[in-house]
């Protein structure tokens, strides 16, 4: 059973991904960056409820390998890049410091998903 702090986390999680996914559309050319973070949080709730839940964790199993390679992969890809179509620096790393609080802080928002992939990777390898 998943204890109440990790559906505070869910929500927690699932309104401020929502909050990215209406900035990504904001912008020509965001759908498929949205739909990118929508499938890294469907992956991580996955993770969350399979640490918990014996089941889901032996349902994911090895899979985990892949899904926590493209959430990973995916979120640092994009933490750090200028995702601006049409501005000079587009696909370039961003500088500024917003950019690096902005990374710092959604590193460690999503850690406990990542965190949880790895036990369910660990649990499917033993």
């Amino acid at each position: 059973m998943v204890p109440w702090w990790g559906y505070l986390y869910i929500a927690v999680l699932c309104l401020l991904t929502f909050a990215g996914i209406i900035e990504e559309l904001k912008k020509l050319g965001g759908q498929l960056y949205a739909l990118g973070t929508f499938l890294t949080l469907v992956i991580v709730v996955l993770f969350v409820f399979g640490y918990f839940r014996a089941d889901t964790s032996e349902l994911i199993g090895l899979f985990s390998i892949p899904m926590l390679s493209f959430v990973i992969i995916y979120d640092f890809y994009l933490s750090g890049r200028d995702l601006s179509i049409g501005s000079k620096t587009f696909m370039q790393a961003n500088e500024d410091v917003k950019s690096r609080m902005d990374l710092l802080t959604a590193s460690i928002i999503v850690a406990p998903g990542y965190m949880s992939g790895a036990v369910i990777l660990y649990r499917a390898i033993q």
